[in-house]
């Protein structure tokens, strides 16, 4: 019973189990504002966390963190990849809160709008294109150091050819 439930926890995570935090606040503080922070998130299942940092990397001082994501399987990695693509992209793409509504609705609708899942297909290929060519630096995050383990786990995540 304890490892189902060990295995099942996080496996399909929409709200998360605790609230999503600023990961900044949780660094040490570093006289050098320069000095690069490293973050190791386990097991996160979702971004939830990775947004929160984004959206308040601005109201302190400026600080460098790598963030490293170690997860036993692709798909929450390719769905956190996602989350963030369509969080950060160009203004003009769609509105923010045109933006904000849609992945509010990817996050808890079973089934789209034409117009969300239009965004989807877009933001699916721009992530397909990310992670799966040698331009690794072209979208939200340097991807150069992603690994996966080879083997039948990648190939549960539809469209990711090799990556």
């Amino acid at each position: 019973m304890a490892a189902a439930l060990e295995e099942a926890v996080g496996t399909v995570c929409w709200w998360g189990l605790s609230p999503a935090i600023d990961l900044r606040l949780h660094l040490p503080p570093d006289p050098d504002p320069a000095a690069e922070a490293s973050v190791l998130l386990v097991g996160a299942a979702e971004g939830r966390h990775l947004l929160m940092t984004a959206a308040r990397a601005r109201r302190g001082p400026p600080r460098n963190i790598t963030l490293f994501v170690a997860e036993q399987s692709p798909e929450p990695v390719a769905r956190q990849l996602l989350f963030l693509l369509l969080a950060l992209e160009a203004p003009d793409r769609p509105r923010p809160a045109a933006r904000a509504a849609a992945i509010l609705e990817l996050l808890g609708s079973g089934s789209l709008r034409p117009g969300t899942a239009a965004l989807l297909r877009g933001a699916a290929g721009r992530l397909r294109r990310w992670v799966s060519t040698d331009r690794h630096r072209d979208g939200p995050a340097e991807l150069g150091l992603m690994k996966v383990r080879t083997g039948a786990a990648p190939n549960r995540v539809p469209g990711h050819r090799g990556w």
